[in-house]
């Protein structure tokens, strides 16, 4: 069984991707995701590894003085814990984009992010695995660049 602590920390690096994709910190996505491997088109798709993830996100990913202009909301989150060092996540996530005079407020993705997490020899919990499954998108136009996979 997990503690509030434990529960907490993985909850807090969920929210701090999304945190740091809407500041456009694309660095800082890749060293969060370290060397996991992230699976950025679901599972039936290569892995990137994790210190690439950024470098990807900054060529599809549309910004505006550097920012997405989106707000990544991170919802319904199921842990389950393999053991006292291993946990999976199950969440759903949807973006929200807002581009002045281009594109009004709206959804523009949601899907499922199902993670795995493993505890350091120091007690710290750090992303294993990501994969990620888009469920639906709607207008893309302002958040993608072309050639990205979605219509």
């Amino acid at each position: 069984m997990l503690n509030y602590g434990d529960e907490r920390a993985i909850l807090n690096l969920l929210y701090t991707y999304a945190e740091r994709i809407d500041a456009g910190d694309f660095d800082g996505v890749s060293k969060l995701f370290g060397e996991a491997p992230v699976f950025m088109a679901g599972p039936d798709q290569s892995a990137v590894p994790g210190t690439q993830v950024g470098a990807v996100l900054r060529h599809f990913v549309k910004t505006y003085d550097g920012i997405p202009r989106t707000k990544h909301l991170v919802t319904n989150t199921i842990l389950e814990a393999d053991s006292l060092y291993v946990v999976r996540t199950r969440s759903q996530f949807t973006v929200l984009q807002n581009v002045p005079d281009e594109l009004p407020l709206q959804v523009v993705a949601s899907g499922r992010y199902h993670d795995e997490f493993a505890k350091n020899s120091n007690g710290e919990w750090a992303f294993s695995q990501r994969i990620m499954l888009v469920d639906a998108h709607g207008d893309v136009s302002a958040h993608l660049n072309t050639g990205t996979g979605i219509s």
